[in-house]
């Protein structure tokens, strides 16, 4: 799987089933959020809201790209005596993944024949050139694939660090996913961390969204 803040391919070719077609309407996501209560009255809060996102036809046809725009609002609130760090971003797996290497062989040969012009099969990728008592151009293209179990990947968003207590917020909007070289389904899921620190306490929280199917 190879992600740009960013899935390529013929794996039609050989079989490999492939998620259906994106669609093109916003889809909207629950809000999720957790609440810490720690000693010395530390008191943290995290989570996110507005979550949607919007699948889009890749861009090269390949049947085996996935592109998506996704939106999320993040936020985590510390006690007015703390600092915090607030990481955002996305967790994304493909279900194959998906390596092609194509390979071209070309040659040239005399043939003594008598006809002029350019034949080729319709079923065939070898196109071949004849002409009377001269040469025959060849050209053949193979291919390679190579299948592996899907891989896991953070993609980060965005930090924000909070520096005066209270609540801070990170939003995203139209962040653009593009992920390569992926068979099956792409499964994303959202994840915003918290560290909060004080006087007295360090503590450490994390949320995670509802996950998308692609």
């Amino acid at each position: 799987m190879n992600i740009k803040s960013v899935l390529v391919t013929a794996a039609t070719l050989v079989g490999v089933a492939l998620a259906g077609a994106p669609i093109a309407n916003a889809q909207g996501m629950a809000p999720h959020e957790k609440n810490y209560s720690g000693p010395a009255g530390f008191e943290m809060t995290v989570g996110h809201m507005d979550e949607q996102f919007r699948p889009v036809p890749p861009l090269n046809g390949m049947p085996t790209n996935r592109e998506v725009f996704l939106d999320n609002t993040f936020y985590g609130t510390i006690p007015a005596n703390a600092t915090g760090t607030m990481k955002v971003g996305y967790l994304v797996a493909c279900a194959v993944n998906v390596d092609l290497t194509i390979g071209i062989k070309a040659g040239i040969g005399f043939d003594a024949g008598f006809s002029i012009g350019v034949s080729g099969s319709g079923d065939s990728m070898s196109p071949n050139f004849d002409a009377s008592i001269g040469p025959k151009i060849y050209a053949g293209v193979s291919l390679d694939m190579s299948i592996a179990p899907g891989e896991i990947k953070p993609i980060e968003v965005g930090t924000k660090e909070l520096t005066h207590g209270g609540t801070g917020y990170l939003v995203s909007h139209d962040y653009h996913l593009i992920v390569k070289n992926c068979g099956g389904p792409l499964t994303i899921q959202s994840y915003v961390t918290l560290t909060g620190v004080s006087p007295d306490v360090t503590a450490a929280d994390a949320v995670t969204g509802d996950r998308i199917f692609l």
